[in-house]
């Protein structure tokens, strides 16, 4: 694990450290469980992509990710249904827009009720809380699916 503070910036090396970074908030659910977000269209022959360009609005609790392998846009859960048109992200220490998003989970015997979504920027490893959303106290393993 990689963790460390640069420039006031919270960094890591890989995308198990965002992982473990999830599992440290404060002021929040505990995350209990934590998933990275892949890709695995076809396209990918078996490759599932892990790079993604990232639309998040923390306040409506939506998102959605674009894979910067093949285009395929993805929406978070009912972010869709909800959209409120929010930029894109990028990196607030380099600019960089390309992030590994990994997603935790507030579990509680096998039922889910929160989400947080993060990122770490490819280019410089800054960590960034994306959006929350509480869900609806449903099964852990059915909202990993959808994501």
């Amino acid at each position: 694990m990689s963790l460390r503070t640069v420039g006031g910036h919270e960094t890591a090396e890989t995308i198990d450290d965002l992982k473990v970074w999830l599992r440290g908030l404060e002021g929040c659910p505990p995350v209990t469980r934590s998933v990275v977000a892949t890709c695995d269209r076809p396209a990918h022959a078996g490759e599932p992509a892990t790079w993604f360009y990232v639309e998040a609005d923390p306040t409506a609790g939506v998102a959605r990710l674009r894979c910067l392998a093949c285009g395929n846009a993805h929406p978070v859960l009912d972010s869709e249904e909800r959209w409120t048109f929010p930029g894109a992200w990028s990196c607030v220490n380099c600019n960089q827009s390309i992030a590994e998003v990994a997603f935790g989970v507030h579990d509680h015997n096998g039922r889910a009720s929160w989400l947080v979504m993060a990122v770490r920027c490819v280019e410089c490893g800054h960590l960034h809380g994306a959006t929350d959303l509480v869900v609806d106290n449903v099964p852990t393993d059915d909202l990993l699916a959808q994501l």
